[in-house]
């Protein structure tokens, strides 16, 4: 009697238990079939994602994965350009990250094996680019980098200055229209006429070598092997810089780097320097004590210098991962997606927001954000023609060791220009031929 009693007991729990179990498998079955496992794939850029710059990267981000009908979420990845640490990520087989790289960073990995081939994914897509800016992103033929977002340096003026001076921004087409501008606002305020860079610091390679360029030279041969600056119309362009423009400068120039430019421009000492979008910005970010004004290189027969950042991809990332990370990437160089960039970052101390890059499409200046934002369009024009200040990774040696050292020594007259174009030649043949 008291087993047959147990015997119903136990069937009575089963019948009680089964229902509710089989109901939790076929939940879970559904959830399973109807929310399948969501796959992220990280976004390294070169800012931290906290700052300013990386909050307003993640609303770009957040529209992509609100928009995105496919199961991949991408997620936004603190970084930096430090070189060895991203070539260590890269070694450590870390395949589900989308690179944000320098352009130079794009040729040094791709040269390396690093980075995916995506020449033919993205062979339609170059047509939206410069193709000189496009062309930054290739090594030896083949696409490692799309262009997305960055910089180009730009001319700007202030406009006060100009006014006082009787000077037209209009009438600036040239180098000699440039200087007699110059000179008028120096016979009619109290302000030089330009800031300019001469320290052994980075920014006088690329600000020289906007000249260079201009008058017609190049750092290097278009195989990358063979140094061509040591000409006649580099020593023309040198010569312009230091002695032309240099009689027209802010005092103690040659121990000046792009730093103390800007603050002299902000304090309205010079009318005219050198800068990227944050020229502009900096002055909005100071109350703007003066209206600010921008040419575009090109229109006084000069090279923009350009800092064009990259979208890669591993390649040893999977054949699925890749396509994902492939949307997102058509994603970021889409207009709406690039309209974007011109949101620009959040300041809390003036509340309000600045851009700080600007997008890399062809077809951007007519856009209605630009109604918006007319002072920045000349620095969408610069990436038509842009000066490269480090052609080939070995150059970036050359620079660091030798060019922008020996371009200071030029400005302090330490060193004759005949004699650094020398140097350069002899010391840059021998890093580029070295394996």
């Amino acid at each position: 009697m008291k087993n047959k009693c147990l015997k119903q007991l136990c069937v009575i729990i089963l019948v009680l238990i089964f229902p509710f179990s089989n109901v939790a498998c076929t939940n879970d079955k559904t959830t399973s079939t109807n929310h399948p496992p969501e796959k992220t794939i990280d976004f390294r850029i070169t800012w931290k994602s906290y700052s300013g710059r990386g909050e307003a990267i993640q609303k770009i981000i957040d529209l992509y994965n609100a928009q995105n009908k496919k199961s991949c979420k991408i997620s936004l990845l603190s970084g930096d350009e430090d070189l060895a640490a991203i070539e260590k990520l890269m070694q450590e087989d870390q395949s589900k990250i989308i690179y944000m790289l320098p352009y130079r960073y794009v040729q040094y990995f791709g040269g390396l094996g690093y980075l995916a081939d995506l020449s033919d994914p993205f062979a339609k897509e170059s047509s939206i680019f410069y193709p000189q800016l496009f062309k930054l992103g290739q090594v030896n033929g083949s696409t490692y980098g799309i262009p997305w977002l960055g910089h180009s340096i730009c001319l700007i003026y202030n406009q006060d200055l100009l006014t006082q001076a009787g000077v037209d921004a209009n009438s600036v087409k040239n180098l000699d229209s440039w200087v007699e501008a110059m000179k008028q606002v120096e016979a009619k305020t109290d302000a030089r006429g330009v800031g300019l860079v001469g320290a052994d610091h980075n920014d006088v390679s690329w600000m020289v070598n906007q000249f260079i360029y201009g008058f017609g030279s190049s750092l290097i041969d278009e195989s990358g092997t063979r140094v061509t600056v040591n000409n006649e119309k580099s020593k023309q362009a040198l010569n312009f810089y230091k002695n032309v423009l240099g009689a027209h400068a802010q005092a103690g120039w040659v121990d000046h780097s792009g730093t103390e430019v800007m603050e002299c421009f902000r304090k309205q000492q010079v009318a005219f320097e050198f800068q990227g979008p944050w020229g502009v910005s900096d002055i909005a970010q100071n109350g703007n004590p003066f209206e600010v004004g921008v040419i575009a290189p090109e229109d006084i027969g000069l090279y923009s210098e350009v800092g064009p950042m990259m979208l890669s991809l591993p390649k040893n990332m999977s054949d699925d991962d890749k396509d994902a990370a492939m949307d997102f990437i058509r994603f970021l160089i889409s207009k709406p997606a690039q309209e974007k960039i011109m949101d620009g970052e959040y300041s809390p101390e003036h509340d309000a927001y600045y851009p700080f890059r600007v997008p890399v499409r062809k077809d951007l200046a007519d856009s209605l954000v630009f109604k918006k934002y007319p002072q920045y369009i000349p620095f969408l024009q610069g990436f038509k023609r842009p000066s490269v200040d480090v052609p080939v990774p070995k150059w970036q040696t050359v620079k660091d060791k030798y060019y922008a050292p020996g371009l200071h020594q030029v400005m302090k007259s330490e060193i004759s220009i005949d004699d650094f174009l020398t140097m350069i030649e002899t010391k840059g043949n021998e890093a580029l031929t070295t394996p």
